[in-house]
C-alpha cells in the first residue's frame, strides 16, 4: 500500500502551456497567453490513470485541421498510476473523483480513501482515510466543505453493524493541511446509483437534503447534522436539489390507491426550524398518471424542472418496453405541462442547455427526432432532423451540440452550432462505433467518447474527436472501467465559435476534406467518369451497413419546427406547358363573363346582317 501511494504522487507536469499566435482552431490567441492542459483520468484494473497532454501543443499551433490531427497521431502522452498492486481488484477500489472544479481528487484504494491536493503537480496527497473497507461511492460537495462516502456491507466490505455512509469536513485540506473530521455517520441499507449522492447540498454548502422513508429532511450543516427539519411527504421516492442561490427541492410521489402520482417543489428556505412538518405546502406541483420511475433535472440556474418519467408497462400495448413521458415544472409554479412532442415513441434523452434558456429532446420511434425547446414557454423552437439517435450533449456554453446514437445504434454522431439567429447549424458528423459514453471537454472544444467494461468488455478505450467530428486521439485498452475529462474553475475557458474553414465536407470519394475550396475544387475527374459510384438496389446507406432507422433526406434536415400534421403550402397549378400561368378563380370568372359577353355582341352583329 505504501508502494502505490509513493506511485500516486511520483509524476509531475506543468499545468499550463504556452500558445501560439493561433490555435489549431485557427481562432487568433494574444502571444504568450497561457492555456491550461486537457487532462483524461481513466480507471483500469492496473489503477487510475491521470492522462496530460504536453510536450505536442495538441491543436494548438497548427495551422490547419491536418496539421491538427497529425499533431494528436505524434501526442507523447505521461502518465501514473494511482493505485496498483498484486491485488489489483482490491487495490484499484470501485471509484473515484473530482471535486466541481476539479481541485481535488479523490479514489478509494482497498480500505482506505486517499484525498489529493489537485491544484498542484505533481498532486499532493492530502490525507489518507483509514478503516473504509469496500468504499464504492464518493462524492464533494459544490464547495468542497465536505466528502461523502458510502461503503457496501459485504463480508470484504463494512459489517452489518457498521453505519457505512460518512459525512467528512475536509474544509482545511487546501488551506492549513487540517486533517478531515467525521461529523456525521447513519446507516444505508440500500444503494441505487441513480440516487447518489444521497446527501445533496446546495451550491455554497449552507444546506443539505437527504430524502428517507416518507419524509424529506432538510440539514443546515453549519448547526449540526443531527439537527433537521422534516417534511412529512407520504411515499415520497426521490427528492433533488436545485442550483443556484435560492435553492428548492423536488421531489416525486408515485401513484397509491388511484390517487395520481405527482412531483412536488417545495422552498427550502421557508422550512428553517427543527421538527417536524406535517402536510407541507408546495410552491409547484405536477400530477400525472402511469408513472412508477421518474428522472427529475433541473435548470442550470434553479429556475425549472424536466419530468421524465417512465413506465415498466405500456397500457397502449404499443411497446414491449414500457412507456415515457416529459412534463415541464416551473420553479415558481407559474407554469406546468407536458412537454410537446410531435411523434409518437419514447423519451430517449433530454437535456438542459448550460444557459437555462433552451433544452433539447430526443424522442419517438426510430429513426428518432431531436427538437430544442424554449425554456421560458416550453415551446418547440428547432429541430436537429430525425436519425438514428438516443443521446444528446450539449457543450459547456451551450454553443455546440452533438447529437448521437448508441447502445444498439450504429453510434453515428452530429455536430451542430448554434448561430446567433438561434438556429443550429449543422458543422460534422463522424461515428464513434460501440461507445458507452460521450462528454464535452471543460473548453467547449473537444468530445471524449470511451468503450467500458462491464458494459462492453472488448474493443475497450477511449476517443477524443474534435468539435467537428475530426477524430484526434484514439487510446486503446484490454480492460478500462471508466474514462473522464477533469473538471476546471469556471471562467478557465472562454466560448469561442467554430474556426474558419472548419466544417468537414464528405467528398465523393468518402473522404473528409476540411476546407471549402478544396471540397469546390476537387480532384480532376475524365469527363466520362460516374458522378457517384455504383449501388446495388438493395444498399441502404452509405456505409453499408443495414439500419431500420433510415429516415428520408426531409425528416434528416435540420429547420425550424413543423407541428405533426403540418402540410407545405400548396404551389399554384402551373397547368399545361406552354399555356401560361393559371387564372387565380376571381380572375377566371371575369374572363368568363367577358368571353360571354362578346359572344352576345358578335351574335347580336350577325343578327343585325340578316
Amino acid at each position: 500500500m505504501a508502494t502505490a501511494t509513493a506511485t500516486a504522487t511520483a509524476w509531475a507536469m506543468a499545468p499550463t502551456h504556452r500558445a501560439d499566435a493561433r490555435d489549431g482552431d485557427g481562432d487568433a490567441e494574444g502571444v504568450g497567453a497561457m492555456t491550461p492542459l486537457m487532462t483524461v483520468t481513466e480507471r483500469t484494473p492496473i489503477g487510475m490513470k491521470h492522462w496530460k497532454f504536453h510536450d505536442c501543443p495538441s491543436t494548438i499551433g497548427a495551422s490547419s485541421d491536418a496539421e491538427a490531427v497529425a499533431a494528436y497521431d505524434a501526442h507523447d502522452f505521461r502518465s501514473d498510476v494511482v493505485g496498483g498492486g498484486d491485488d489489483v481488484e482490491a487495490q484499484c477500489g470501485d471509484t473515484a473523483t473530482y471535486s466541481r472544479d476539479g481541485t481535488l481528487f479523490a479514489c478509494a484504494n482497498g480500505d482506505t480513501v486517499e484525498v489529493y491536493d489537485a491544484s498542484v503537480e505533481p498532486f499532493a496527497l492530502a490525507a489518507t482515510l483509514d478503516g473504509l473497507p469496500g468504499a464504492s461511492a464518493l462524492n464533494f460537495s459544490p464547495s468542497k466543505t465536505y466528502l461523502a462516502i458510502y461503503q457496501k456491507q459485504t463480508s470484504t466490505g463494512a459489517s452489518k453493524d457498521t453505519k457505512n455512509m460518512t459525512i467528512w469536513n475536509i474544509t482545511g485540506l487546501t488551506t492549513n493541511r487540517a486533517p478531515p473530521r467525521k461529523v456525521y455517520e447513519v446507516f444505508q441499507r440500500q444503494f441505487l446509483k441513480a440516487e447518489w449522492p444521497y446527501f445533496q447540498f446546495s451550491d455554497d454548502d449552507s444546506t443539505a437534503v437527504r430524502c428517507v422513508s416518507n419524509e424529506i429532511q432538510i440539514i443546515r450543516p453549519a448547526e449540526g447534522f443531527d439537527r433537521h427539519a422534516r417534511l412529512r411527504v407520504p411515499s415520497v421516492a426521490v427528492a433533488k436539489i436545485s442550483h443556484g442561490s435560492t435553492p428548492r427541492v423536488a421531489c416525486f410521489v408515485p401513484e397509491v390507491k388511484g390517487a395520481p402520482g405527482s412531483v412536488r417543489i417545495y422552498e427550502l428556505a421557508q422550512h428553517t426550524e427543527e421538527g417536524v412538518v406535517e402536510n407541507p405546502t408546495p410552491v409547484a406541483r405536477k400530477s400525472f398518471f402511469r408513472v412508477t420511475e421518474v428522472d427529475l433535472m433541473w435548470a442550470p440556474d434553479g429556475s425549472a424542472v424536466l419530468i421524465l418519467g417512465s413506465s415498466e408497462v405500456d397500457a397502449t400495448n404499443k411497446s414491449y418496453y414500457g412507456e415515457s413521458c416529459l412534463h415541464y415544472l416551473k420553479a415558481d409554479g407559474s407554469f406546468e405541462g407536458a412537454v410537446p412532442l410531435n411523434k409518437e415513441g419514447p423519451v430517449h434523452d433530454a437535456q438542459w442547455s448550460p444557459c437555462s434558456d433552451e433544452f433539447g429532446v430526443v424522442y419517438g420511434y426510430m429513426p428518432a427526432k431531436a427538437t430544442i425547446y424554449k425554456a421560458a414557454q416550453c415551446e418547440p423552437k428547432y429541430e436537429l432532423g430525425a436519425g438514428p439517435h438516443n443521446t444528446l450533449r450539449w457543450n459547456p456554453f451551450g454553443r455546440f451540440v452533438a447529437l448521437a446514437g448508441f447502445g444498439n445504434l450504429p453510434g453515428d454522431v452530429k455536430f451542430f452550432q448554434k448561430m446567433k439567429d438561434g438556429k443550429y447549424k449543422p458543422i460534422g458528423s463522424t461515428r464513434a462505433s460501440c461507445s458507452v459514453t460521450l462528454e464535452w471537454s471543460p473548453d467547449g472544444r473537444r468530445l471524449l467518447t470511451s468503450t467500458i467494461a462491464p458494459r462492453l468488455n472488448v474493443d475497450n478505450g477511449w476517443k477524443i474527436w474534435r468539435y467537428n467530428g475530426d477524430l484526434l486521439l484514439h487510446e486503446e485498452r484490454a480492460k478500462i472501467y471508466e474514462a473522464t475529462w477533469r473538471p476546471v474553475p469556471d471562467g478557465t475557458y472562454e466560448d469561442r465559435p467554430i474556426s474558419p474553414a472548419s466544417k468537414r465536407v464528405e467528398s465523393q470519394g468518402g473522404a473528409v476534406l476540411t476546407n471549402a475550396s478544396e471540397a469546390t475544387k476537387g480532384a480532376y475527374r475524365p469527363p466520362h467518369a460516374a458522378k457517384t459510384a455504383y449501388r446495388p438496389p438493395h444498399a441502404t446507406s452509405g456505409s453499408g451497413n443495414f439500419s431500420l432507422a433510415k429516415a428520408s433526406e426531409e425528416d434528416m434536415k435540420a429547420g425550424k419546427f413543423k407541428a405533426a400534421g403540418a402540410k407545405e403550402p400548396a404551389k399554384a397549378d402551373a397547368g399545361v406547358p406552354g399555356a401560361g400561368a393559371q387564372l387565380s378563380a376571381a380572375a377566371a370568372k371575369n374572363a368568363k363573363k367577358r368571353a360571354a359577353k362578346k359572344r352576345a355582341a358578335s351574335a347580336a352583329a350577325a343578327l343585325e346582317k340578316l
